[in-house]
């Protein structure tokens, strides 16, 4: 393998992978495609979810995400990123949480009192710092059902 070691070896042929890796983003999200829960209180116990944007080149990333009850959001800072981009021009998106992946639509949270939920959610989730909480700063998006 010339100059490159296994373990850099390794890490490109993952990196090449259609799945989002670590920080990298990948393509289409695989998994069964499964109905949209009522309550995501379920992901509780699930640090990242992968999000899959722009359906027809698709564009996925392993993200945060917090459930209240009927509603999940995901959130990231207040410039944004690559994926909220996506969402901007299309709000189809898609979730996989384990092997089930669900259809949704991304809307951004405006409303103070609902940013304040989805803020106070990630508190809760990720014990992030309530005083000090970036999400409240940052663009949140709800997932709904399509």
């Amino acid at each position: 393998m010339g100059g490159m070691t296994l373990s850099a070896a390794k890490l490109l042929l993952l990196a090449g992978c259609e799945e989002p890796f670590i920080v990298f983003p990948g393509g289409e999200l695989s998994g069964e495609q499964s109905a949209v829960p009522e309550d995501w209180s379920q992901l509780v116990s699930i640090d990242t979810v992968q999000l899959e944007t722009r359906m027809d080149d698709p564009y996925s990333v392993n993200i945060w995400a917090a459930g209240a009850g009927k509603d999940l959001y995901v959130a990231t800072g207040e410039d944004g990123t690559n994926w909220t981009k996506h969402i901007a021009d299309d709000p189809a998106v898609r979730l996989r949480s384990y092997s089930n992946v669900y259809a949704l639509s991304a809307r951004l949270v405006e409303e103070p009192a609902e940013r304040a939920r989805a803020a106070q959610a990630f508190v809760g989730k990720y014990d992030l710092e309530v005083d000090d909480n970036w999400v409240l700063e940052g663009m949140i998006f709800r997932l709904d059902r399509r």
